[in-house]
């Protein structure tokens, strides 16, 4: 498995829920089938493998706050506690904070595998042109909520939220796309060998 395909795995895992039990009592007792510190461990064992590739000693710190973050979070117990709809002294704004370090992440990750692409000789386009829209949209999410949450602006909730699924899923989709490129460290194009005839008989 590739590095950034290994990353793409561990961010899969990171937003894609699996609650469990059903139907909880208390309502908000349920667990995580699909723990997120699990995905960032595997987004961390990505990172590892991009050095040499790629200048990641940010991206590896921002990945280690994640986990950090992601481990208490996993706990019903306290994650309750930090939930608007259990806790009414608790904003939305503050559910945007703790999900800071995987946005800003994301962010400096699409930033660097972008700016590698222009750096190619010769420039690689698709990279360059797909992680660089990336990096605005990523960018977008991190002040978007903050405009929309903090300052009020009830018509901008329902876009950010369609915004940060659609953007999380197209950057997971572009690092499994790419994950083949050997400068990311990746096997290199996948060859595909026609049959020989006798093969074919």
């Amino acid at each position: 498995m590739s590095p950034l395909q290994r990353i793409a795995m561990g961010l899969v895992i990171v937003l894609v829920p699996a609650n469990f039990p059903h139907d909880p009592h208390p309502a908000w007792q349920f667990y995580d089938a699909l723990p997120d510190p699990i995905g960032w461990l595997l987004v961390l064992y990505g990172v590892r493998a991009l050095r040499g590739h790629l200048d990641v000693d940010v991206v590896g710190w921002l990945a280690w706050v994640a986990f950090v973050v992601s481990v208490p979070l996993w706990f019903p117990q306290l994650n309750h506690l930090l939930a608007p709809e259990y806790n009414d002294s608790i904003q939305v704004s503050f559910q945007w904070f703790l999900s800071l370090p995987q946005t800003v992440f994301a962010l400096v990750l699409a930033r660097t595998i972008g700016r590698e692409a222009e750096l190619r000789t010769p420039r690689d386009r698709y990279v360059a042109g797909r992680f660089g829209v990336l990096t605005w949209a990523l960018g977008a999410l991190v002040v978007l909520p903050v405009i929309a949450y903090g300052g009020g602006v009830d018509s901008l909730v329902n876009p950010t939220l369609v915004g940060i699924g659609l953007v999380n899923v197209v950057f997971v989709y572009y690092l499994f796309r790419v994950h083949r490129k050997e400068w990311l460290g990746g096997p290199g194009p996948l060859e595909i060998h026609p049959p020989s005839r006798t093969e074919e008989r």
